[in-house]
């Protein structure tokens, strides 16, 4: 059985992820109610109207790009980190330039666009996020590529535990000291769910390389402009699906309160009705 799994590493990086998924799905599930009891379903309703715009920003920098880097990998597994490091270099650099604007124009993102004043501070610990998240998407290609699932299956386990324990033992401090939990904790443990993934990700990619380095030495720019027009290539239209989903649930997030209130309901009642089904009655179904 054993033989036939490491013949079959196919099966058996599919059957982990799947495995992988499933815990997270049930550890997320009980995390969404423990969140709907600290901050309550209305903190829960503004936290899934911000969530949408980290989506759009992964789609932008991460999600595309980590796929296209997953095929060309796989294709050429001796250029493998070359492709990689092209990745990366464009991801990070979409993904800081977009965490930067929604830092700046948080206030203007929250009013004019979110219809929700409460939604701006809640938009730069999403935007710091983001690059964190741009990196180690981009490792899980590489890895998806070379038909190595354990460190991507990992880095979910690391994300959704940490991200846990983090918001568990803040909600405990916050408690003994009589402070106010906020919605504030859900995002922070967003943030510290990406940075756990990202270094976990590193550590492994650094110090657990599973093909050897190149042995011939490469100028790093010549190998992007070569490497990075058919990379962006594939990565472009899926780019394209991506965003438009994403802003399709932007567009959910915000029309569904918005109209709650508009037929008769208050705000913090449309609101509270928005958090119990995107945040605890959607997570349970097929979603």
């Amino acid at each position: 059985m054993t033989d036939f799994f490491r013949k079959h590493t196919l099966i058996t990086g599919t059957l982990l992820l799947t495995a992988t998924g499933f815990a997270t799905r049930i550890l997320g599930f009980f995390y969404r109610i423990f969140l709907s009891r600290t901050i309550g379903a209305e903190g829960l309703g503004i936290y899934q109207m911000v969530h949408p715009v980290f989506g759009i920003c992964f789609a932008l920098c991460a999600g595309s790009i980590q796929t296209a880097i997953s095929r060309f990998v796989a294709a050429n597994v001796e250029m493998g980190k070359q492709i990689f490091r092209t990745g990366l270099m464009i991801s990070l650099c979409i993904g800081t330039a977009l965490a930067a604007v929604i830092i700046h124009f948080s206030g203007p993102i929250a009013h004019y666009i979110l219809l929700e004043d409460r939604c701006g501070p809640l938009l730069p610990f999403m935007a710091v996020s983001v690059p964190f998240s741009a990196v180690h998407a981009c490792i899980n290609g590489y890895y998806y590529g070379i038909q190595k699932t354990k460190i991507p299956a990992g880095a979910q386990i690391v994300e959704q535990t940490l991200r846990m324990a983090a918001v568990f033992l803040i909600a405990d401090i916050l408690t003994e000291s009589g402070r106010e939990i906020t919605v504030e904790l859900a995002v922070i443990g967003h943030l510290i769910g990406e940075l756990a993934a990202c270094f976990f990700s590193v550590f492994c990619f650094c110090f657990f390389t599973p093909v050897p380095s190149e042995k011939r030495r490469t100028d790093f720019f010549s190998v992007f402009r070569t490497t990075a027009p058919p990379l962006m290539a594939l990565a472009l239209p899926l780019m394209g699906n991506r965003l438009v989903l994403n802003i399709l649930s932007s567009a959910e997030a915000i029309w569904i309160p918005n109209s709650l209130s508009a037929y008769g309901l208050s705000t913090a009642e449309a609101f509270s009705v928005y958090g119990v089904l995107t945040g605890m009655a959607m997570p349970a179904g097929v979603k």
